[in-house]
């Protein structure tokens, strides 16, 4: 008796087919986290849209783009009449304080009143497309840093024109009108959900940039101001935004620590509140519109 059976025939063992290795990679292995396409799209669509919005602005007035420069001169060119020769404030490189003040006061007062009208605006296009709603709001407010990056060159034609020279601090200056974005795009935010709720937030906030205008050293210096009151002018961080802006330009100087940290802390400050309160609410935007 065979305690073996039968001798099984021996099979080849084959190796299977492998791959071809390709010298491209993977469709996978392109879409790398370093260049994440949907954050590229985002910041494409928003800059589109800040785009679209600075030609509209001005479609079908005959100067059309112009007035983003002119708007600013004339305004100063008033001012100045109005505060150097009938009122007659002597203050060294007066002219180059006032334009830099007005330039500053109107990318806060135009990208805020914007900012806030920003959903409204573009009811038609939220009702009917779904996209994060905040790309509506920093279209508007990148679209107002466009226009007042182009009015700080015509600022820096007259301050070379006068004779002044950029220090070591001017790069600084960039520091400021990032702390200016970020002040103006969290009360953007705030204001567009609040401008949602109650549509007499609008009416609010147009006194209140009156006010605002007089209560910050845009037009005086605030050498006339009583020392006494100058904390209470500088708890308005617009107040140090502007002041900061002229010492690091026209002076060459640096602001005190401490003023400079407020303005900081406030200005990121407001833009995390700005950020938390649209995030709570603006998914309603369509239904409040």
């Amino acid at each position: 008796m065979r305690l073996l059976g039968r001798r099984q025939p021996l099979v080849p063992i084959v190796d299977s087919p492998r791959p071809a290795v390709s010298s491209h990679p993977p469709a996978s292995a392109a879409i790398a986290p370093a260049a994440d396409p949907q954050r590229r799209n985002a910041a494409e669509l928003v800059l589109r849209m800040a785009l679209t919005d600075l030609k509209l602005r001005y479609q079908g007035s005959a100067l059309g783009f112009a007035w983003t420069l002119l708007k600013p001169l004339m305004q100063f060119a008033v001012l100045y009449v109005v505060f150097s020769v009938f009122m007659r404030i002597s203050v060294e490189n007066y002219q180059l304080y006032l334009l830099l003040g007005v330039l500053i006061w109107n990318y806060i007062a135009d990208g805020t009143t914007n900012g806030m009208m920003a959903l409204v605006q573009k009811a038609n296009i939220i009702k009917k497309v779904y996209f994060p709603r905040i790309y509506v709001v920093l279209a508007a407010s990148l679209h107002h840093l466009l226009a007042l990056l182009l009015s700080l060159t015509v600022f820096f034609v007259f301050f070379f024109a006068a004779g002044k020279t950029l220090t070591w601090a001017a790069p600084l200056a960039l520091v400021a009108v990032a702390l200016l974005y970020a002040l103006v795009l969290g009360l953007s935010l705030l204001l567009a959900v609040l401008h949602l709720k109650f549509r007499d937030t609008s009416q609010i906030w147009e006194l209140a940039l009156m006010a605002g205008f007089f209560l910050s050293p845009v037009i005086y210096p605030l050498q006339v101001i009583p020392e006494r009151f100058h904390t209470l002018l500088f708890l308005n961080p617009v107040t140090g935004l502007i002041q900061y802006t002229r010492l690091i330009l026209l002076d060459g100087t640096l602001p005190s620590a401490a003023g400079a940290l407020y303005v900081t802390v406030f200005s990121i400050g407001l833009l995390a509140a700005g950020l938390w309160l649209f995030g709570r609410h603006a998914h309603l935007a369509a239904e409040e519109l």
